[in-house]
C-alpha cells in the first residue's frame, strides 16, 4: 500500500469527499499529515513548504498532504517524499462554473457585482476585471488550483497539459467519481473500505444548467475545458486498461457499500441541512452568501465502534482538520 500521498484539492470537483477518505486512511494508520496552520496553504498566493505546521528543512517528510493550496511543484517536493504519489480531480467547467457562481458569490467581486449568472455570462468584460482578488474564483478556477500560467499562449497549452500529466499520474473526473474511486484505490494498493464515503459539500436540489449555459461558461473558462479535456481522456484510457467489466462489478460494490453504510449510520438515510445536525462537529462550513451546503446526522443508538467509523464518515472537512492537529500535535481532547 502506498503511504506518501499528495492530493491537490481542486474547487468545487468533489474534493472534500476524497478529503475525508484519505483523512481516515491516514488516522487509522497513524500517519503523519502535512497540516496548514489554519484550513488552507496560504490560498490563493502558491503553496509554500513554511505554510505546513512542524515543517523543518531537513526536518523529516510527511506522509499526506491534502488540503487546498494553490499547486507549485518544487515546494510540495520539500516538504513530501519522492516516491509519493501525486493525484487531483477535475469537473466540467460547463457544471462547475455554475457551482463557483453560488458558493463563491461572496468572495469573487466579479460574482457579487452581477445579478445573476445568466447576465454574467451574457457580457463577462462588464463585471470580470482580471488580477482583483478573489477573482480567481470567476474564471479558469481549476487551471488556476493546478498553478499553471495565466495567460498563455494557446500553442504551447498541449505541452503543459503533458508535462503536467507526469506530475500527476492520475486525475480523477468528478462526473464519474465512483469510477474515479475504483482506479485510485487499485493505483494505491488499499484495501477495499477505504474508498468508503458519503458525498460531503453537496447542496439542495439546484436547478441544473441549461445546454447553452453550459457552452458559454465552458468557452468562458476556456483553460479549465482544455484541462478538464484532456484529463477526461487519459482517465478512459485508464479504464479501458483496467477493464471496463471489471470496473462497473467494482463501482456496484462501491455503490452497494455505500447504500448499506447510509442506512446504518445516517438519520434519513443521506444529506440533511445543516441546521437538522444536532452534533456541532457534524456541521459544514456555510459560505456567507452561498448556497447552503448539506450535511449528515447520525443515528441515535449507533454502538461505540459503529459511532466512530460513522462519524467519521461524517465529518466535514474543517472540524476532520481539527481532529488530526490534536492527534499530531497534542492539545485539548487530543
Amino acid at each position: 500500500p502506498r503511504s506518501h500521498v499528495v492530493f491537490l484539492k481542486t474547487h468545487k470537483t468533489g474534493g472534500s469527499s476524497v478529503v475525508n477518505l484519505l483523512s481516515r486512511y491516514g488516522e487509522s494508520r497513524q500517519l503523519r499529515f502535512a497540516l496548514p496552520h489554519r484550513y488552507q496553504f496560504g490560498y490563493p498566493a502558491p503553496f509554500r513548504a513554511e505554510r505546513v505546521r512542524g515543517f523543518r528543512p531537513g526536518g523529516g517528510a510527511f506522509d499526506i498532504l491534502c488540503h487546498h493550496m494553490r499547486f507549485h511543484l518544487p515546494e510540495v517536493q520539500r516538504v513530501m517524499p519522492n516516491d509519493s504519489f501525486y493525484f487531483s480531480i477535475v469537473r466540467d467547467p460547463g457544471t462547475l462554473g455554475e457551482s463557483a457562481f453560488s458558493y463563491f458569490r461572496a468572495a469573487a467581486p466579479a460574482f457579487r457585482s452581477s445579478p445573476s449568472l445568466e447576465a454574467f455570462l451574457a457580457s463577462p468584460s462588464r463585471f470580470f476585471r482580471p488580477g482583483l482578488r478573489g477573482n480567481h474564483y470567476a474564471r479558469n478556477l481549476q487551471w488556476f488550483d493546478f498553478g499553471l500560467p495565466d495567460p498563455v499562449e494557446p500553442q504551447k497549452i498541449p505541452q503543459i497539459l503533458k508535462d503536467l500529466e507526469r506530475v500527476f499520474p492520475l486525475v480523477l473526473v468528478a462526473e464519474h467519481f465512483d469510477e474515479s474511486l475504483v482506479l485510485l484505490r487499485h493505483r494505491l494498493c488499499w484495501p477495499r473500505d477505504s474508498v468508503d464515503i458519503f458525498p460531503h459539500n453537496s447542496r439542495g436540489l439546484s436547478q441544473g444548467v441549461s445546454p447553452s449555459l453550459v457552452r458559454r461558461l465552458r468557452a468562458w473558462n476556456s483553460l479549465d475545458w482544455e484541462l478538464y479535456s484532456h484529463f477526461n481522456r487519459s482517465f478512459w484510457r485508464q479504464a479501458e486498461d483496467f477493464g471496463v467489466a471489471r470496473l462497473r462489478r467494482e463501482v456496484a460494490e462501491i455503490r452497494r457499500r455505500r447504500h448499506f453504510l447510509a442506512g446504518k449510520c445516517l438519520r434519513g438515510g443521506g444529506p440533511v441541512p445543516a441546521q437538522a445536525i444536532p452534533d456541532g462537529n457534524l456541521r459544514p462550513f456555510q459560505p456567507p452568501g452561498g448556497g447552503k451546503i448539506l450535511g449528515f446526522a447520525l443515528k441515535e443508538g449507533l454502538g461505540e465502534e459503529d459511532r466512530e467509523l460513522c462519524g467519521r464518515m461524517a465529518m466535514p472537512e474543517l472540524p476532520y482538520k481539527d481532529l488530526l492537529e490534536r492527534r499530531q500535535f497534542g492539545g485539548k481532547n487530543a
